[in-house]
């Protein structure tokens, strides 16, 4: 197990540490971040004094290595210019912990929905298989699977925003608050992930209550309702889980939409406002900040799917 926890590890920082290199180039390479000085017609010097503090114009891999040096000596480092395109950056650290903190809560606990509604119509699906219910659940399924996230997220806004369960702006101020900010957003992220996993749990389902280990079961005198939870949803959870897991990155994609949508202060918004300052630095450090959120809930599903499969640990460490 420590060999396969180790690995996973090891992946998840090798592919923070890509997105980190690409990123600081292609940024690097492509934005000025002193372009409102040349905007506003401002004497060079102040602009020359900028680049040479923030070795713009040194070659991109040098500064790609003396940003690695200052990341673990002085975190993520300032911004070249401050919000209004003038004077002295702010820290990038502080704006950016606190957008990830809210992009977290929103993907947690949309994950924590689709998981339950998930499991929870797969196995009513999967119990009747062609009765009203089940066509009526595969219906819906499917509508919510063809809906892009932003668009719920628009019509939620428009529709529910104004009668006061919908609050413009970052969770906060206790946990009534926090939940009716939570909701909307939440719910948006997942309803169409649910469309999507449920129908792996109903498949997986029903090809688990028919294999030879439920029926043994069955004989044994088992009631169904333990042949369905104890060993027909466990077996039904390992694609589930791997599914999720390979597709997490289109879950962040979604959820920094869903971010923008409804205004949360996550880190759509502060990218789009780096964006704006043409801040490579800034930019990068979202972009590191996204690739490690990744590759921790990846690392997560990695463990759950060991848990439910030894298989898979065995796999790894051979």
């Amino acid at each position: 197990m420590l060999v396969y926890v180790v690995r996973r590890v090891a992946l998840g920082v090798s592919m923070v540490w890509a997105i980190s290199f690409g990123a600081f180039c292609a940024f690097g390479l492509s934005f000025d971040p002193t372009y409102p000085i040349i905007l506003a017609g401002r004497h060079s010097p102040q602009r020359v004094a900028l680049q040479h503090e923030y070795h713009l114009t040194d070659p991109i891999l040098l500064r790609y290595l003396l940003w690695l040096k200052g990341l673990f000596t002085h975190g993520f480092g300032t911004t070249v210019m401050n919000v209004r395109g003038f004077g002295q950056g702010g820290e990038i650290g502080p704006a950016l912990w606190s957008a990830a903190a809210v992009t977290v809560q929103l993907i947690a606990v949309s994950l924590v929905l689709v998981v339950v509604m998930s499991v929870g119509i797969g196995i009513v699906s999967a119990r009747r298989p062609g009765s009203l219910v089940d066509g009526l659940l595969r219906l819906l399924a499917y509508g919510a699977w063809s809906m892009p996230a932003f668009l719920v997220g628009v019509l939620l806004a428009r529709w529910l925003g104004p009668t006061g369960w919908f609050y413009d702006g970052r969770p906060g101020g206790g946990l009534v608050r926090w939940v009716r900010t939570m909701t909307l957003p939440a719910a948006t992220l997942s309803l169409g992930l649910v469309g999507v996993y449920s129908r792996y749990i109903r498949s997986a389902m029903l090809v688990s209550l028919r294999q030879p280990y439920a029926t043994v079961a069955r004989a044994k005198g088992l009631p169904e309702r333990r042949v369905v939870v104890r060993h027909a949803l466990r077996n039904s959870l390992i694609p589930f889980v791997s599914v999720l897991s390979l597709e997490f990155g289109a879950v962040v994609g979604a959820s920094l939409a869903v971010d923008y949508v409804f205004n949360m202060g996550g880190l759509a918004w502060l990218f789009f406002q780096s964006l704006g300052q043409a801040d490579p630095f800034a930019m990068t450090a979202i972009l590191v900040v996204i690739g490690g959120t990744v590759a921790v809930f990846m690392l997560v599903a990695d463990l759950v799917l060991g848990w439910l499969d030894p298989r898979a640990r065995g796999a790894a460490s051979a």
